[in-house]
C-alpha cells in the first residue's frame, strides 16, 4: 500500500462526484463550525432555551459529520468499481448512527485517557483505531470487532496510517486552536470562518483518504477474517464485492468490496 495509491483513490473520487463530496460537506461543516463557535458562545452566556438550542445544534452536527463519512466511504466504494453512485437519501436511511456514534464515543473516551499520559499514548491510540468508523460501515461489523479489526490492519502500516491520519488531524487541531486563541473575543465570526475553512479543505480531503486508505487495506489484507465474526453478504458464493465486501447488488449501488490489486 503505498501513499500516492490512497491520495489516487481520494482525489478520484472528489473529481468523479464533486456535487455529492462538497455540497453536503458545505453544511454539514458548517453547522459543525458554528456549533464550535456561535452556538457554544450562546449556551455559554444565555441559559434555558438558548442553551437548549446549542445541544440540539449539537446533535444533528454529530448526526451530520456521522453521516458524511459514511457517505464518502459509499462514494469512493462505487467509484473504485465504476458503479453507480448511491443516492444521497439512500445513504442517510440505511448508516448504521448507533454503532457508529458509540464507536465515537469510546474512541473519544480512550483517547482522552491515553493524552493525559502525554501526547505519545493519544497518538497512539489515535491511529491503531483510525478506521473503525469505515470498517463498521465497509464489513458492518460490530464496535468491538471494528476496534479488533482497525487494530489488525494498522499495525502493520502504522507510520503510513499515522501520517496520512494522525499528523494532518493534529495540525488541523493545532491551527483552528491557534486562531480560536488569537484572534479578539468579540471577533467569534472570523474563529467561525476559520473552523469553517478547516473543515472543508482537512475534512474533505482526510474524510477521503481515511476511506480510501480502510478499502485499500481491508482488500490487500492477508489471512482469514477476526475469529468469531459473522460472515459478510460478499463471502457467500456467487456474490458481488469480494472477500472483504459488503454486497449492495440488490439496490444497484457499489458498497465496499474487492478493488483492483496495487500494482
Amino acid at each position: 500500500v503505498r501513499p500516492r495509491d490512497i491520495w489516487s483513490m481520494a482525489l478520484r473520487t472528489a473529481r468523479a462526484e464533486p456535487g455529492r463530496v462538497f455540497i453536503p460537506a458545505l453544511f454539514i461543516f458548517g453547522l459543525d463550525a458554528a456549533d464550535s463557535t456561535l452556538f457554544t458562545e450562546i449556551s455559554v452566556d444565555h441559559l434555558g432555551r438558548e442553551s437548549l438550542g446549542a445541544a440540539l445544534v449539537l446533535l444533528v452536527s454529530t448526526l451530520g459529520l456521522t453521516f458524511y463519512s459514511g457517505l464518502l466511504e459509499r462514494l469512493v466504494g462505487a467509484v473504485e468499481r465504476g458503479h453507480e453512485a448511491p443516492a444521497v437519501g439512500q445513504v442517510l436511511r440505511t448508516l448504521p448512527y448507533v454503532r457508529l456514534l458509540v464507536a465515537d464515543g469510546i474512541l473519544w473516551v480512550l483517547g482522552g485517557l491515553a493524552s493525559l499520559a502525554f501526547v505519545i499514548p493519544g497518538l497512539i491510540v489515535t491511529t491503531f483505531f483510525a478506521l473503525i468508523g469505515p470498517l463498521i460501515n465497509m464489513e458492518d461489523l460490530s464496535v468491538r470487532a471494528a476496534f479488533r479489526r482497525s487494530a489488525s490492519l494498522v499495525a502493520p502500516r502504522f507510520l503510513l496510517v499515522l501520517f496520512l491520519i494522525t499528523v494532518p488531524l493534529g495540525i488541523e487541531h493545532e491551527l483552528v486552536d491557534a486562531v480560536a486563541y488569537l484572534v479578539p473575543h468579540e471577533h467569534i465570526w472570523l474563529v467561525f470562518l476559520t473552523y469553517l475553512a478547516g473543515g472543508l479543505s482537512f475534512g474533505v480531503l482526510l474524510g477521503l483518504v481515511e476511506v480510501s486508505l480502510a478499502e485499500r487495506l481491508v482488500n490487500n489484507a492477508a489471512g482469514p477474517r477476526i475469529r468469531g465474526e459473522a460472515p459478510l453478504p460478499s463471502d457467500q458464493p456467487g456474490q458481488q464485492g469480494g472477500r472483504h465486501g459488503r454486497d449492495d447488488s440488490r439496490n444497484g449501488h457499489a458498497g465496499a468490496g474487492a478493488l483492483p490489486p496495487t500494482r
